[in-house]
């Protein structure tokens, strides 16, 4: 009895994985513009002395950022609600 509830149990597998979706290119942008801003942090701190031009570059950075992702999630939940309405 031991032996067929092994079976029945999901197994870990070694390594990251991740749950199939279609929002997972969205996760690795995200991902990818978080490490840029970070980056971006350190090159502005020794581009620009001033404050203010420094706040200016990393809010429009910022903005930039949020639209490209808010755009890409939105084009990508309207085609899953097209191919799903199908």
């Amino acid at each position: 009895m031991k032996e067929k509830d092994r079976g029945i149990l999901p197994h870990r597998t070694t390594g990251f994985t991740v749950a199939p979706s279609p929002f997972n290119s969205v996760k690795l942008e995200l991902g990818i513009i978080l490490v840029l801003a970070v980056v971006l942090i350190f090159l502005v701190d020794r581009a620009f002395s001033e404050f203010l031009v420094q706040l200016l570059v990393l809010g429009g950075a910022g903005v930039v950022a949020a639209l490209w992702l808010f755009w890409r999630t939105r084009a990508i939940s309207r085609s899953t609600k097209e191919s799903s309405n199908e």
